[in-house]
C-alpha cells in the first residue's frame, strides 16, 4: 500500500510540473521580446504603430500575427520574434500607452488645490478617463477582451503608479490618519472606479458620462470608511524671515 500511495504521490508530481510548464509557456508567448539594436527597435516601434491603427479599426479578437505583418510592412519572421502571439503584441502597445500616460501623470503631479480630498479623487479619475478618450487603442487594450497574464500585470502596475500619486497629492494638502494601509486601500479606491469604466466600456464601446460619474462615487465611498467625509488641511510651515544685516 505505502509504495502504492508513493507511486500516485510521484504522478501528481509530475502533473503539478506540466502543469506548471504550461503555464510559465503561456506567460512566455504573452510577452513581447524586447529589440536590442537600432534596427530592431525601428521595426518594433513600426508594428506597434500599425497595431495602433488595427486596433482602432477592428476588435483585438480579429487581429491576427498575419495581418499586423501586412499592414506594418515587416516581416513575418520579424515579427513572431518580437510577438510569439497577438497577446504579446497588444501586451507591448499597454507597455506604450501606459507609459505615455505615467508621463501625462507626472505633468499633472501637482493637481489643482482642492477644497476637498473627495476632489482630488475627482481630478485622478477625470484625468484617467480624459487619456482613454483621447486614446481610443489604450482603451481598447486596457478594458477589452484579452486578458494574458503580462496584460494584467501592467493593468496593476499603471494602477499601482495611480495609487501613489493620489497618495502623493492628498499628503500634501491634508493630514492623513497614520496607517499602514494607505497603499493597498488607495489601490482599492483606483481598482473599484476601474471596474465601472470595464463594465460600461463592454456594454457601449466607451466611458460614459454615467459610469465616470459613478465610478468616482463608488471609490469615494470606499475611501470615506477610512477617511472619513473631512480630513484636516496640512498647516503650511513658513521659515522665519532673517533680520536684515
Amino acid at each position: 500500500m505505502l509504495a502504492h500511495g508513493q507511486c500516485r504521490l510521484s504522478i501528481g508530481g509530475g502533473n503539478l510540473n506540466q502543469i506548471d510548464r504550461r503555464a510559465i509557456s503561456r506567460r512566455d508567448t504573452a510577452s513581447p521580446r524586447k529589440p536590442q539594436r537600432k534596427n530592431g527597435r525601428e521595426k518594433y516601434e513600426k508594428l506597434l504603430d500599425a497595431l495602433e491603427v488595427l486596433i482602432t479599426e477592428q476588435d483585438s479578437t480579429d487581429i491576427s500575427l498575419a495581418n499586423l505583418s501586412q499592414v506594418a510592412g515587416v516581416p513575418a519572421a520579424s515579427v513572431y520574434h518580437f510577438f510569439p502571439s497577438v497577446d504579446a503584441s497588444l501586451t507591448a502597445l499597454a507597455e506604450r500607452h501606459y507609459k505615455s500616460f505615467g508621463d501625462v501623470v507626472l505633468g499633472h503631479s501637482d493637481f489643482s488645490p482642492s477644497e476637498s480630498w473627495q476632489d482630488m479623487l475627482n481630478q485622478l479619475c477625470d484625468l484617467v478617463r480624459g487619456y482613454y478618450e483621447e486614446n481610443l487603442a489604450a482603451l481598447k487594450v486596457h478594458f477589452g477582451p484579452q486578458s494574458s497574464w503580462a496584460l494584467r500585470q501592467l493593468q496593476m502596475e499603471n494602477n499601482w503608479r495611480l495609487a501613489d500619486t493620489l497618495i502623493k497629492n492628498l499628503s500634501r494638502e491634508f493630514e492623513l490618519p497614520p496607517s499602514q494601509d494607505w497603499r493597498d486601500r488607495f489601490m482599492c479606491a483606483i481598482n473599484i472606479n476601474d471596474s465601472f469604466c470595464s463594465q460600461s466600456y463592454s456594454r457601449f464601446g466607451k466611458i460614459t458620462e454615467d459610469a465616470a460619474a459613478e465610478g468616482k462615487r463608488a471609490a469615494a465611498a470606499y475611501l470615506k470608511l477610512y477617511l472619513g467625509e473631512l480630513l484636516q488641511r496640512r498647516q503650511l510651515r513658513f521659515a522665519p524671515l532673517e533680520a536684515s544685516a
